[in-house]
C-alpha cells in the first residue's frame, strides 16, 4: 500500500461527510465511491472494500442515517445521509484538518 493509500484511508470519513453535505443528496456506496474518485481527479481510488465497511462504521456511530431504496423483490441498494452528529462531527474534523495542514505547511516551509 503507497503513502497516499495510507493517508487516504485515515481520510475516508472526512472525506465521505463532506461529499454528501456538499451534494445535499443521498448517495448509494458504489455512487459514493466514484464521486469521491472524481472530486480527487483521479488521485485517490475507493475501493468497495474501504468504502463499505467505512459506511456501516459511520451507521453505527451514529455519523450516517440510511434506507433502503427499491422496490422488494428488485434490486435493492441501501442510500445514506449524515446525520445532525455527522454534520457535527464534519466541522470538528475540518477544524482539526486545517490546523494540521497549516502545521505542515509551516513545517516544511510551504507557507506563503
Amino acid at each position: 500500500m503507497d503513502t497516499l493509500d495510507q493517508m487516504r484511508k485515515g481520510t475516508t470519513t472526512l472525506a465521505i461527510l463532506k461529499l454528501l453535505v456538499d451534494t445535499g443528496a443521498s448517495m448509494h456506496g458504489y455512487q459514493l465511491a466514484r464521486a469521491l474518485e472524481s472530486r480527487s481527479q483521479g488521485s485517490f481510488q475507493f475501493k468497495e472494500g474501504l468504502i463499505y465497511p467505512r459506511l456501516h462504521q459511520m451507521e453505527q456511530e451514529g455519523l450516517l442515517q440510511s434506507e433502503w431504496e427499491g422496490e422488494q423483490g428488485s434490486r435493492r441498494r441501501k442510500i445514506y445521509w449524515p446525520t445532525a452528529e455527522g454534520r457535527h462531527r464534519l466541522a470538528e474534523e475540518l477544524q482539526q484538518w486545517r490546523a494540521f495542514s497549516l502545521g505542515m505547511d509551516q513545517l516544511l516551509g510551504l507557507g506563503g
